[in-house]
């Protein structure tokens, strides 16, 4: 049962990666000694330094835009919780309160639903480079979630720049 452990079943070049991101991961390699491995790496494979250059600023610039989508996603997730807690809560007033009459919640309830459709509508779309919120995002120091308030307050923010 150990032996099967200790040989890895290499199916695809993905495990290969995966194993050599580990690998990497575990040398606990210096930044330069980083870079030096991804230039040696890439002079093996042929590639030349303009391209070595133009591949990492994309991977930079991708893995930007990732951390923009999960810090989007964050707030939708808050979004989404808010939702869930303001449905109990109206239901609740209802019950106690109104029950068997005129559901009103539900009027609440569809307009904050079209709301947090809307929302999560917006978080599938993977931004532009040039797409203003994501350049906002970039400049207030990438905080950790993004929804419909910060938008807000990025566009007021935008105006007073313009103000200045």
């Amino acid at each position: 049962m150990i032996e099967d452990v200790a040989e890895p079943v290499l199916r695809s070049g993905e495990d290969v990666e995966a194993i050599l991101k580990i690998a990497l991961r575990n040398e606990h390699g210096s930044v330069s000694e980083l870079r030096e491995r991804l230039a040696r790496s890439a002079d093996e494979l042929g590639i030349s330094p303009e391209a070595l250059a133009r591949a990492e600023e994309q991977y930079r610039t991708e893995a930007k835009i990732d951390k923009y989508m999960a810090a989007r996603q964050a707030g939708f997730r808050a979004s989404l919780v808010t939702y869930g807690a303001v449905t109990i809560l109206l239901n609740v007033i209802y019950t106690l309160t109104m029950f068997g009459r005129f559901y009103w919640p539900g009027i609440v309830l569809a307009a904050f639903g079209v709301a947090v459709a809307t929302h999560w509508n917006e978080i599938r779309q993977r931004p532009s480079l040039t797409d203003r919120k994501f350049q906002f995002w970039l400049e207030s120091g990438e905080p950790s979630t993004v929804g419909t308030d910060s938008d807000e307050w990025a566009d007021k923010e935008a105006r007073k720049r313009l103000e200045r």
